[in-house]
């Protein structure tokens, strides 16, 4: 049975969003037959309920184009999450700042239920990008950037913020939290018509795997739209400043000048200083649908090219013989990197009467903080 989905127009109070919560998890049915881990070194499965899967999925904007494969993308997360692998789903759709917020706090609030959960999941599809980061105590001449979605009056929400608070539920202390980002990650202004676009990489026919079968040059404009604000659309509304491209750091650089900052470097560098800036903290999984400063991409009648991926991944994990009981999270992650990497690419066309542009691939990023292996157990 297909799941509810709240819209913006119906959430329109806090104590509406604690009574969708209430109904649907109150209503939750506990798995058939829980799971006990096989060994130490897997996470608890042995818990009444999968989980929660919250899905916040944004298909109308102000002032930026329609992602009107947003409906798809429901479904596909509906199929992937509750179907196959037995989660509680709940819905909501174009959503607005303030809606997300009450959606967030309320779902960090449902202890009772999360300490009869195995894990958590949540999933963000929207139009997205990288904006200045407002982080309290920043290093001097350190340009940070943050990562936010867009919500239906085009303001930025943090994406690090939501999952941050979620680390800090104690009810899902050292349980797997899963977070799935669907948007792109592109400079809200760039200087260069080709930033954020990922040409990707030439393979020789001779070393290509031969079950790709890949049908290269099926993608149109038509079919395909760019998950982000690009040059021809209207200036996006933000509370962010943003910065010129020719002031980013990279990596490299920023050890540099902290080096120089603490006076570790003179003439030759004889010190390094070493630096942990982890964005996932214990027992989380961040999945991204592109890599930083690219976009992403997504197709009409279909989705974001992740969710698709992430679809097809966990169903073929769940039908292989000898995984038919079991999923392995990581064989999940490594497939939808395969899929987006190999059998993924768009031709955009920006302006009418324009010839497309070569075609753009984009790559799935996810990083973790998992100590112990993920299986999902099929009843």
């Amino acid at each position: 049975m297909e799941s509810m989905v709240h819209t913006g127009d119906k959430v329109l109070s806090k104590k509406i969003v604690k009574d969708i919560f209430a109904s649907v998890l109150n209503s939750a049915s506990s798995k058939s037959k829980p799971q006990i881990p096989s060994n130490e070194d897997e996470y608890d499965s042995s818990n009444r309920y999968r989980g929660l899967a919250l899905i916040i999925c944004n298909e109308n904007f102000d002032t930026l184009s329609q992602r009107d494969y947003c409906d798809n993308e429901i479904k596909l997360m509906d199929e992937t999450f509750g179907k196959n692998l037995n989660f509680t789903v709940l819905i909501f759709k174009d959503l607005n700042k303030k809606q997300i917020k009450w959606v967030i706090h309320t779902a960090c609030k449902q202890d009772d239920f999360f300490r009869q959960s195995d894990c958590f999941t949540c999933v963000l599809a929207s139009h997205g990008g990288e904006v200045d980061s407002h982080t309290h105590g920043k290093l001097p001449s350190v340009n940070l950037r943050d990562h936010c979605i867009y919500d239906v009056d085009c303001f930025p929400v943090i994406t690090k913020d939501i999952i941050d608070e979620f680390n800090k539920v104690k009810a899902l202390k050292d349980k797997p939290k899963l977070f799935f980002v669907q948007s792109c990650r592109s400079r809200q202004n760039p200087t260069s018509k080709d930033a954020g676009k990922d040409k990707g990489h030439t393979i020789p026919v001779h070393s290509a795997p031969e079950s790709l079968n890949l049908n290269l040059g099926t993608d149109y404009a038509e079919d395909s739209y760019a998950d982000c604000p690009t040059e021809s659309m209207p200036a996006v509304k933000s509370n962010h400043d943003t910065k010129p491209e020719q002031e980013d750091i990279t990596e490299a650089t920023i050890f540099h000048k902290l080096g120089r900052m603490f006076g570790l470097y003179i003439n030759e560098p004889k010190d390094m200083i070493s630096i942990l800036d982890s964005s996932c903290t214990d027992d989380t999984l961040v999945v991204y649908s592109t890599a930083s400063e690219k976009y992403s991409y997504g197709r009409v009648n279909l989705g974001g090219w992740m969710l698709v991926s992430l679809k097809e991944a966990v169903e073929e994990q769940l039908w292989q013989a000898n995984r038919k009981y079991r999923i392995d999270l990581m064989e999940v992650l490594n497939a939808i990197a395969n899929r987006n990497a190999h059998t993924f690419e768009t031709h955009i066309k920006q302006y009418p009467n324009m010839p497309k542009d070569p075609p753009f691939k984009t790559a799935v990023v996810f990083e973790h903080c998992f100590y112990k292996e993920l299986h999902f157990y099929s009843n």
